[in-house]
């Protein structure tokens, strides 16, 4: 009796070969330029034009070879929806609450509850109605703001009632008495005042605002061309411009550091760099993000005014933060919605722990480590 041949394997179709091909390498591009992101970051240039380039359109490919492995091969449509995962997490820089949604925030008795916003407000551009419009709507009791050029009337007409302090382009407002420390001057980029730093007192004791305003790599971004990526004069430049951030941000640390003493420390405003960079986290990693903590999304809050190849109030960079000590537990963070300024404003709500020695001597060996 003659045996019948086992089925031979069917020969994978060519529309079926470019869709595997194609998955593998997307994917390994994902995981490089998550390498690149989180790795190299900012100590490289490749890395810094990385940071804060758009993120969204790395989904284009990855959707795309998501429906044509449906279509042609559906053995590959595991590594496409891995490669969909690598984009819209680490990528696109996705904030998981896993410790609030796990063990949410306790009330301690005696806390003090604190609302604050933090607006870079351009220069009161386009729209500063819009702004206002949003901060009345979450009640804030601290407001701070930055590149208040020149002032504005409606500041004085909207927080009456309010302690407020001006100094060159930074204000801060507080329904509690606040006191002007010091301003952060920085001898970077010709020297410039870096922020603003007060003492507002509470019930529950004085806590430290600082006001900052790190500068934007933007200029540094736009040495490169594909003439100067040719000649290395555009690396040079950029190089030379992030170590110039690099030691800007260590001043303003360092700055923010000896006003605060041992108190309770905000520390807010434009930071121009998000949580991920290899620059935040050498000097502002040991404080607590209120988005990264308290919020789920994106939270992209720059650029929102008009960009050549990108849609109007559709920002793709989170660089606004509200940075927070331990001594403060962190409730709730939003980012806002409308495009009254080039930047959405950040709000967050915080809680004012009793102090404890344990907690005194955590911060500083938290401080210490940051060093």
């Amino acid at each position: 009796m003659s045996q019948v041949p086992a089925e031979l394997p069917r020969r994978m179709s060519k529309s079926a070969r470019w869709v595997v091909g194609l998955s593998c390498l997307n994917l390994a591009a994902l995981c490089v330029v998550s390498y690149l992101l989180y790795g190299i970051s900012e100590t490289w240039w490749v890395g810094t034009v990385l940071t804060y380039a758009p993120r969204l359109p790395y989904l284009v490919p990855t959707v795309l070879l998501l429906l044509a492995s449906l279509i042609w091969h559906r053995e590959s449509f595991g590594i496409n929806f891995v490669s969909l995962l690598i984009v819209l997490v680490p990528i696109m820089g996705l904030s998981l609450p896993f410790d609030l949604w796990l063990n949410g925030s306790p009330k301690t008795e005696g806390e003090l509850s604190l609302r604050i916003v933090s607006c870079n407000v351009q220069a009161f551009q386009p729209d500063f109605e819009k702004v206002l419009d949003e901060i009345s709507a979450i009640s804030p009791d601290v407001v701070a703001m930055q590149e208040t050029f020149r002032g504005d009337p409606r500041l004085d007409e909207y927080f009456r009632d309010w302690h407020t302090l001006r100094h060159g382009n930074y204000w801060v407002g507080s329904r509690y008495p606040l006191t002007f420390i010091a301003d952060i001057p920085v001898p970077q980029f010709g020297g410039r005042t870096a922020g603003m730093i007060v003492l507002i007192e509470t019930p529950a004791g004085q806590f430290v605002l600082a006001d900052v305003h790190q500068m934007t790599a933007r200029w540094g971004l736009k040495e490169l061309s594909r003439y100067t990526l040719i000649s290395g004069s555009g690396i040079e430049k950029l190089e030379a411009y992030e170590g110039e951030r690099y030691l800007e941000s260590i001043d303003i640390r360092l700055a923010v550091d000896a006003a605060r003493q041992d108190r309770p420390l905000i520390v807010c405003g434009d930071f121009n760099t998000p949580t991920s960079s290899s620059l935040f986290q050498k000097h502002w990693s040991d404080l607590r993000s209120a988005f990264d903590v308290a919020s789920f999304g994106y939270g992209y809050t720059s650029p929102c005014k008009s960009n050549r190849f990108w849609p109007d109030n559709f920002p793709w960079a989170r660089i606004d933060h509200i940075l927070c000590s331990n001594e403060w537990s962190i409730r709730k963070c939003q980012i806002g919605t409308t495009d009254g300024s080039d930047h959405r404003l950040i709000a967050a709500k915080l809680a004012l722990k009793p102090r404890s020695d344990a907690d005194s001597k955590e911060d500083k060996g938290n401080r210490a480590a940051s060093k």
